[in-house]
């Protein structure tokens, strides 16, 4: 962190005063984590700079929503700590702002005064020894033109002659009141999505709502993840990656635009590899974070917190102050802090069974004072996907006992939980939603089952730093399966001269999709062993526009009717080997070949049903009597066959 213009008492009053009244902010304010030095220390002298909670940048934007009020959260850091106490008192400075704006060339009105007062009059101790005073909240009540942007600048004096830096004299504000925010009520449960933000953009999850009622098909948006950390003091503080900072920085872009969907944003708070962690903070220590939190919240207007108690070493607590050995009775009281400190604020956990097999301990259990987690918190979240666990000390109606992760390409749906969710539980939770995978047709088996709907996806997606959207490329559409594609199947047939035999390497053979009826159906040409009469009597393929089986070769199928040409019917059926060359027995259940896109744009094709056709392939066979004698056609059965496995193909 960069610092400069510094002041130093022995300089000229004069200089100071003329400084004073230009006003710079400080470019660099980006984070700012308790137990960070700076520069400052080897200056003469002690100065003091003004400075927002949760690592905010100058000129952060506070909405204020519908009749509700806002929170800014400041406070005073020194250069190096005074050998005494040291009185700092804020105030809400016009004066500053005017400097600010004739600085920069802005033109930002002042959010109307009465509206605003800081916490204690303004006035924090800066106790002997320390270099930063505890943040003052600053108190933003409704007011002012719905739409416009306004700023409100605090400035601050300390006692005993502590100068400010010319660069961080005062710090400013945006505030910008906006119109109550609708709600996304469509049923009894709630659908939660996790977005890691490392690699996605939250903006996705708002891109999907329901056909008939129009609301959002996601409740509660959580950007996973902020991280707990503690400094060598054994204080708790927020770590925000890169990633996530972005999101902060750009609440107006990435946040707002899903809240004024209606849809609610949580941070989730993880453990990060060091002692500080959920269940091991003690009761001081509980509150400072609890205080750090809501300055999360109140700054960056979020919904509030969602905690992951994972990747926290808790053999390391006797290392620092302030850390006591792992509870779910301590995690509890984190619980009860935070609520005490946001009582109007969603806080929610996040558990899941231990690696080695151990019962969840990853959770809060007991009262604390007086108050059950039950009564504190709002929801839980059961984290091992696809697989249903439950609290007992947690009513129904606040769990997600049922969750699914929507990272893998072939992630399925269990309808008897989700079923059962509906009918008697509040949440439902998705992680991680992808920009380059398409869901349409399973989000719309979880809308149909919890809401009786439809999903509606716009088919635009955002990258992880994009602001406006795009065309999904994932979308495959009719054109992009024409063309030619190389077929890699994964087992072959062999014969040897006395038998066939299953032989595990992959056969290789090139395929031609060419056009049928738009956007219906396709011929397929080159299918081996069978070139030759598939060039002339084509496999027919169906599209059928689904993000999960897009594509459909059914079987059997008629290749060709008799007619004047040619007065043989041909059929391509499902038949497995015998025990001669030219021996092949119908067989398999009728169905169909499966096609899956793959990420990157390659397809996988199946048998379906699997079971009963994965150890077939396709043989052609003909009639000369209108199907009632299926009779052998192919001269060189002997020729390496496809299975009925995996085929994968990749376009040329």
């Amino acid at each position: 962190m960069k610092y400069i213009n510094f002041f130093r008492p022995t300089l000229a009053i004069a200089v100071f005063v003329c400084l004073c009244n230009i006003f710079a902010g400080c470019e660099d304010d980006i984070t700012i984590l308790p137990g960070n030095r700076n520069s400052f220390e080897n200056i003469e002298g002690i100065f003091g700079s003004v400075r927002s909670a949760a690592g905010a940048k100058e000129l952060t934007p506070i909405t204020i929503t519908g009749d509700k009020h806002g929170t800014g959260h400041v406070y005073f850091e020194l250069s190096k700590a005074a050998n005494k106490d040291i009185t700092v008192t804020f105030k809400i400075d016009e004066s500053a702002l005017t400097a600010y704006n004739q600085a920069n060339g802005t033109s930002y009105a002042m959010y109307p005064t009465d509206k605003l007062s800081l916490e204690n009059n303004g006035i924090v101790i800066i106790p002997s020894g320390k270099r930063k005073s505890s943040s003052i909240e600053l108190e933003i009540q409704p007011g002012g033109i719905i739409g416009t942007t306004y700023a409100v600048a605090i400035s601050a004096t300390a006692s005993d002659g502590i100068e400010n830096t010319a660069n961080n004299q005062s710090y400013i504000y945006l505030i910008t009141p906006q119109k109550a925010l609708p709600n996304t009520e469509k049923g009894s449960v709630k659908t939660i999505c996790y977005i890691e933000v490392n690699n996605e953009n939250i903006l996705n999850a708002g891109e999907y709502t329901m056909e008939n009622s129009g609301k959002p098909f996601f409740d509660i948006v959580n950007i996973f993840a902020a991280n707990i950390r503690i400094n060598e003091e054994g204080k708790p503080y927020v770590h925000c990656n890169p990633q996530v900072t972005f999101v902060l920085e750009n609440v107006d872009k990435l946040i707002r635009p899903l809240q004024q969907k209606g849809i609610k944003v949580n941070l989730t708070i993880l453990g990060d590899h060091t002692a500080a962690g959920m269940r091991s903070l003690g009761n001081e220590a509980a509150k400072d974070f609890a205080k750090e939190l809501k300055s999360y919240v109140d700054i960056y207007g979020l919904d509030g917190i969602d905690f992951d108690d994972e990747w926290a070493n808790y053999d390391e607590v006797s290392n620092y102050p302030g850390l006591v050995q792992p509870s779910q009775e301590q995690y509890s009281r984190l619980i009860y802090e935070c609520r005490q400190m946001m009582p109007d604020k969603s806080l929610s956990v996040y558990w899941c069974n231990q690696e080695n097999g151990q019962p969840s301990i990853n959770y809060p259990l007991g009262d604390i004072e007086g108050e059950t987690v039950n009564s504190l918190i709002n929801f839980t979240v059961f984290g091992n996907y696809n697989i249903w666990n439950e609290l007992s000390h947690i009513d129904k109606i606040k769990q997600c006992p049922y969750a699914i992760n929507v990272t893998e390409d072939y992630f399925s749906i269990n309808p008897v939980y989700l079923s059962k969710v509906k009918n008697e539980w509040g949440y439902f939770a998705i992680y991680n939603l992808k920009a380059s995978k398409v869901y349409s047709s399973k989000f719309n088996k979880i809308g149909q089952t919890l809401y009786n709907d439809n999903v509606i996806w716009t088919e635009q997606v955002y990258g992880r730093t994009d602001f406006t959207p795009s065309r999904s490329s994932a979308i495959k559409d009719y054109n992009y399966y024409l063309g030619n594609w190389k077929v890699s199947t994964a087992q072959q047939y062999n014969w040897t001269g006395s038998s066939w035999k299953n032989n595990f390497s992959p056969m290789k053979f090139n395929i031609r999709i060419e056009e049928n009826i738009k956007n219906e159906s396709y011929y397929v040409y080159g299918w081996a062993p069978y070139g030759e009469l598939l060039e002339q009597y084509p496999l027919t393929m169906l599209y059928t526009n689904s993000d999960a089986n897009p594509l459909s070769i059914p079987m059997p199928q008629v290749l060709h009717e008799p007619d004047a040409t040619d007065p043989l019917m041909w059929k391509l059926c499902w038949a497995t080997p015998g025990r001669t060359a030219n021996s092949w027995t119908v067989g398999g259940k009728e169905g169909e070949f499966r096609a899956m896109i793959n990420n990157g744009g390659s397809i996988t094709l199946k048998p379906f049903p699997f079971q009963d056709n994965m150890k077939c392939t396709a043989v052609p066979y003909c009639s000369n009597d209108g199907g009632n004698t299926w009779l052998y056609t192919h001269t060189i059965f002997q020729e390496s066959h496809p299975t009925g496995l995996n085929y994968d193909l990749t376009k040329q």
